[in-house]
């Protein structure tokens, strides 16, 4: 081989190594104005505002949260104009998809609670992360089965309900006492280390009741 060769080989290798890299970096997500009114998002900003204000920066939530749209948007602009001269590469290879950080976190969450009914009273079995109450935890909690029940923003996936009858099914099949399966998604909230749980009882969402059959 060439000493010609090598150096060129090396200069594409590179000078993609490079853009990969760059194009690996992550963006701060898709924050928007409305996003940044939510109530987590408010706290945040004030405990970051507050955080500035103690090192001697003038500064409030809304000039904060100005400021970081501003920052957002430049850096997704910069990202662009960086990766232009291999865009078309990107495109035609299809490997221009990036990936982003979660600008902030979703805090209201959904945990799915499976309660049997029957002569012995009502008897919650399982209930996304409660140890007690872990009845067919492995299967219920493999991320293909989490897939079948999990909701989005839009609600729970079209196969909930299918997922729901055959979670009775397996229960009236291996507990004889149970006469009703009641299967819902509970509405919760992650709290953070110093934060009291909630005195409001949790919501239960999207409620399946199932009867066992022929009783």
């Amino acid at each position: 081989m060439s000493t010609h060769w090598a150096r060129a080989r090396a200069a594409v290798i590179a000078f993609l190594l490079f853009f990969n890299a760059l194009a690996a970096l992550p963006t701060p997500g898709e924050p928007s104005l409305e996003r940044l009114q939510r109530p987590f998002e408010r706290e945040e900003l004030g405990r970051w505002a507050a955080l500035f204000r103690s090192f001697g920066v003038d500064t409030d939530p809304d000039r904060l949260a100005q400021a970081y749209l501003a920052f957002s948007l430049w850096l997704e602009q910069a990202r662009a104009v960086a990766l232009s001269p291999i865009e078309g590469w990107m495109a035609f290879t299809l490997t221009h998809q990036g990936w982003r950080l979660f600008g902030t976190p979703e805090r209201a969450v959904s945990a799915l609670r499976v309660t049997a009914h029957g002569a012995r009273g009502d008897e919650v079995l399982y209930e996304s992360g409660d140890a007690a109450r872990c009845w067919n935890a492995a299967f219920l909690e493999y991320r293909r089965i989490r897939a079948d029940y999990n909701p989005s923003r839009r609600g729970p996936p079209p196969t909930y309900a299918a997922f729901g009858q055959r979670l009775s099914e397996e229960i009236f099949a291996t507990m004889p006492h149970v006469m009703r399966v009641t299967v819902a998604l509970v509405a919760t909230r992650v709290r953070l280390p110093h934060e009291a749980a909630p005195s409001v009882a949790e919501q239960a969402e999207h409620v399946l009741e199932f009867a066992r059959p022929g009783a």
